[in-house]
């Protein structure tokens, strides 16, 4: 067993170091001797330590974790490298000891995760000089104890969103699950089942199959339900001759994947039928133009333009799709506004055209696709014709 393993085990040991080098790298350019990291999934990134609560810190040449005493065995299974400093009480003072300790003086943090509540406490017990750490005589904002503390914006996503062969396998496992999992529940579709029903057998069936959990809370939208893009799963009961919207994911060892299929029960109304094609179709149109040096709203504009000439555009509000990896929404987003970005080979996302009629119900496809060198692959496998999704 040692031995079919341990090539695993040192790959992935090898992934955490080039993954730590693009950091530091990062961080020479920002001219910072230290990166707070307060944000679990970019923890896990760089180190495989899953526990919550927990804040790391990134030096030139060493990671420190403070957590507490729940994650002090975790922390030595996942992660026995780490310069581990378990608190007793308050975060903020554990932190400032380490940062006392590393003698850092320029440290960023990640203004999106980081609350100004974090930053002001462990400005205001370094100023303090508690815990070993020296006092400052500065009071500037940000700035405590000689250590400037730096906000940054998405330093750590910007590393993320392209992801390595080890990152892209996780994810490749992950939507297999997925589709097993959805496999298992569509034979179980019938009228008159509720919408939380079916949600809680998704979920059963994902983690049976080595899920850690569903990637995001299950939508089960059905009939007129379906019309709301990020509609939560109540009471409502699977209704003959309506549609059924159902989008989930699988979570898988820190990975997620992201997919929706809009299933026919009955026989449908024809306007049902024909944005079903038409979200086909706006689907297949992205995904054959997607390629490396595509910008992302390029991208969009494609299902957009097939939705547009249907005559459904006002009904398609929502971007055409977004990066996933150890976070569900990940860098880089595609949609019509707010910024372009070039796909680049290594990117997973997310192609998830919609057309949603209030009262009447939606329809949305999504897929994950993969950016490779020579263009995309379709990490998902199942069926997203009209008729495939037909159940009587």
């Amino acid at each position: 067993m040692q031995t079919k393993t341990a090539p695993v085990v040192s790959r992935a040991k090898a992934y955490l170091k080039v993954r730590q080098k693009a950091v530091r790298d990062a961080m020479k350019e920002l001219k910072l001797d230290g990166l707070l990291l307060t944000h679990p999934p970019d923890l896990a990134y760089l180190t495989n330590f899953t526990g919550d609560d927990s804040v790391g810190l990134v030096t030139d040449k060493e990671f420190f974790l403070v957590t507490d005493f729940r994650y002090k065995e975790q922390a030595e299974l996942e992660a026995g490298w780490l310069k581990v400093s378990i608190r007793d009480g308050k975060m903020a003072d554990a932190l400032a000891k380490v940062l006392g300790d590393a003698k850092v003086k320029r440290v960023g943090f990640e203004a999106n995760f980081t609350t100004f509540g974090q930053v002001h406490a462990i400005d205001r017990v370094m100023n303090d000089g508690k815990n070993g750490a020296p006092a400052g005589a500065g009071s500037g904002a940000g700035t405590s104890a000689g250590i400037e503390l730096v906000p940054l914006e998405d330093v750590m996503a910007n590393i993320r969103k392209v992801k390595d062969d080890h990152e892209i396998d996780l994810i490749r496992k992950s939507v297999g699950i997925a589709e097993e999992a959805f496999d298992a529940v569509r034979g179980e579709i019938k009228v008159g089942l509720t919408e939380n029903y079916l949600a809680g057998l998704l979920v059963f069936e994902l983690r049976s199959r080595g899920a850690s959990n569903s990637s995001f809370p299950v939508i089960v939208a059905a009939a007129a339900n379906s019309s709301l893009p990020h509609y939560r799963p109540g009471e409502s009961l699977v209704q003959r001759d309506q549609p059924l919207l159902i989008d989930w994911g699988a979570l898988y060892k820190g990975y997620c994947s992201d997919l929706t299929r809009t299933l026919m029960v009955g026989r449908v109304s024809p306007k049902i039928k024909q944005i079903y094609k038409i979200v086909h179709e706006a689907q297949d149109a992205a995904v054959k133009f997607l390629r490396p040096g595509v910008t992302t709203m390029q991208a969009d504009r494609v299902a957009r333009d097939v939705i547009e000439r249907a005559g459904f555009g006002p009904f398609f509000g929502h971007g055409l799709g977004h990066g996933i990896g150890r976070d569900i929404h990940e860098m880089p987003s595609m949609r019509k506004t707010g910024g372009e970005e070039e796909l680049r080979p290594g990117m997973i996302v997310t192609v998830e055209p919609g057309i949603y009629l209030p009262g009447e119900g939606g329809v949305r496809i999504e897929d994950d696709v993969l950016i490779t060198h020579s263009g995309c692959e379709m990490l998902s496998n199942l069926d997203r014709t009209f008729e495939g999704y037909h159940i009587e």
